[in-house]
Parts: structure tokens; C-alpha cells; sequence
């Protein structure tokens, strides 16, 4: 089952999830650089940064492989 055959879940994608995670590393340091300047005449485009920003940090997460749950009390 090396593939994902038979799983409800696909397999995560940790390079999909390590560029995800570095486009909102950038959106977030593009957030913070418009966010301190009123002047920064992309101030309209901040809830597009924002909303970018949520989109990459999730999918990030969502594939991002994730421990094991343990089965407690179970040998």
C-alpha cells in the first residue's frame, strides 16, 4: 500500500506542502510590509494578501504528513 490503495485519505505531499509553506512565509512578510506603511499604495490589496495567505497556509497544512495517532491501552 505504498501508493495509497485501499485509503480513504491521500497520501500527503511534503514538496507540494514545503512550497505552500514558503508562499506564505512571503504573503506574511508582504502582509506585515503593507501593513506598516499607510502610504503602501498595495493597502487595497491587503485582504487579497490576507485571504492568499490563509489559502497557502492550509493547504500547507493539509499536506503536510501528520503523526500517527496511538491506540491507548492497546499492546
Amino acid at each position: 500500500m505504498a501508493f495509497g490503495f485501499g485509503k480513504k485519505e491521500p497520501l500527503p505531499n511534503e514538496a507540494f506542502a514545503e512550497s505552500e509553506q514558503y508562499r506564505a512565509d512571503g504573503l506574511a512578510s508582504r502582509i506585515d510590509a503593507i501593513s506598516s506603511d499607510p502610504s503602501n499604495p498595495s493597502q487595497g490589496s491587503l485582504p487579497f494578501y490576507r485571504a492568499a495567505y490563509q489559502q497557502a497556509s492550509g493547504n500547507a497544512a493539509a499536506n503536510t504528513a501528520q503523526p500517527k495517532r496511538k491506540k491507548w491501552g492497546r499492546g
